[in-house]
């Protein structure tokens, strides 16, 4: 029996006391179930007053129906505009932000010795900063370390405290001598600094604010660029982590081919208390059997609609299961003497003997990949804590 998916979703949640959190894991190529199940999200984060967060590695805001978020009283704002500092990659204080920028600096391709050097770079301007302004701790910014990008303003700045007395002969000797020996990592990291700069100028973003708000973080724009957009989600992920709030939600869009390690790296990596939706138009293409069963520990709802890839259709087939399929057989046997094919006994069915036998179950596919294949506009199969149906949204 068909039925709406999320009537379905529905009436397991009331039968079950330990229904885990719905987080959308929808796959496919029909548009009308995407923005069906996007628009049924975005009602959820209305409810909860949650803010929305939209990493678009697809460009699928341009197919959906923009008029669900006017109805349920959304604001779109772009994060990449330019205007916003997503995340600061900048503070030294504790390990963990010392790990994030190692990690940033894995993803422009930085090997264990450039990384060691430009910490101890970013630790000489940090202590600059500290001297000038006499007080013990001190974050960067991006303005503060452009303050140091050549030779001739570092020398600048150091004389500066000669003059003012801040600093002496012999403290300004040694300050000099550390910056000659890190100095190397300058040069390197302005040419970094060209593709951080559109993501961590101007004011810092809020993800969280009292008004409905949808912020779009459009990476589809980068194309095939796979640095631009590791960076670009690996700095909205520590700008999540950062915002430490439970009123955000995640939707993640995948356009289903090409190079997209970077959207699995995030959707392995995010923390469990960020509640993640993705679309996809091919999830099964995103990286293999292995890595896919450990990311679809994170969706407790799957919707899979129509696919184009056989190989994808069989993977679905795979994940709905079997089921026993008993199967009859008829079979006829004619009695062709002369004695048995009397008009009176053909007559009423006696030159025959009829038999019919059960078979042993078999087990079959629950939905067969050709049927998944040829699914048409708004019908589907849907998963929720190991229970299947196939749906049908009716328009």
């Amino acid at each position: 029996m068909k039925m709406d998916y999320i009537t379905f979703i529905n009436r397991i949640i009331q039968d079950n006391s330990i229904a885990s959190p719905v987080q959308f894991l929808v796959s496919g190529k029909d548009l009308f179930v995407r923005n069906a199940v996007f628009f049924d999200i975005v009602k959820r984060c209305k409810k909860n007053n949650d803010t929305i967060i939209v990493i678009d590695d697809a460009n699928f805001m341009r197919e959906l129906d923009l008029n669900i978020l006017t109805i349920c009283g959304y604001k779109i704002r772009n994060g990449m505009s330019g205007d916003y500092c997503i995340y600061n990659p900048f503070k030294l204080d504790t390990m963990k932000e010392i790990c994030r920028i190692r990690q940033l600096l894995t993803i422009l391709e930085y090997d264990e010795k450039r990384k060691g050097k430009l910490l101890s770079y970013l630790s000489f301007i940090c202590h600059m900063e500290c001297i000038q302004n006499s007080i013990p701790n001190f974050d960067l910014t991006l303005e503060k370390i452009m303050k140091y990008c050549t030779v001739l303003a570092v020398e600048g700045h150091l004389q500066n405290l000669v003059n003012t007395d801040i600093i002496d002969e012999k403290q300004h000797m040694a300050l000099l001598t550390k910056y000659s020996e890190c100095c190397s990592a300058a040069a390197d990291f302005e040419d970094c600094l060209l593709i951080l700069m559109p993501f961590i100028r101007g004011k810092s973003i809020v993800f969280t604010t009292e008004l409905p708000e949808l912020i779009v973080f459009s990476t589809g724009e980068f194309g095939e660029d796979e640095v631009i957009r590791s960076l670009a989600m690996q700095l909205i992920q520590f700008g999540l982590e950062e915002s430490n709030s439970r009123n955000l939600t995640l939707i993640v869009f995948d356009k289903g081919f090409g190079n997209r390690k970077c959207v699995f790296n995030l959707l392995k990596s995010l923390p469990q208390q960020i509640n993640t939706h993705i679309f996809s138009d091919d999830i099964f293409t995103l990286c293999d059997s292995t890595s896919l069963a450990t990311l679809f520990n994170r969706f407790t709802a799957r919707v899979y609609s129509r696919h184009l890839a056989m190989e994808s259709c069989q993977e679905i087939e795979k994940q709905c299961g079997e089921i026993d399929i008993t199967k009859t057989s008829y079979n006829v046997t004619y009695d062709r003497r002369w004695k048995a094919n009397c008009p009176w006994d053909i007559l009423r069915g006696k030159n025959k003997t009829e038999s019919y036998t059960q078979m042993a179950p078999v087990r079959e596919p629950r939905y067969r990949k050709e049927m998944i294949m040829n699914f048409t506009p708004g019908n589907g199969i849907v998963q929720y804590m190991g229970y299947t149906s196939l749906f049908t949204i009716y328009r």
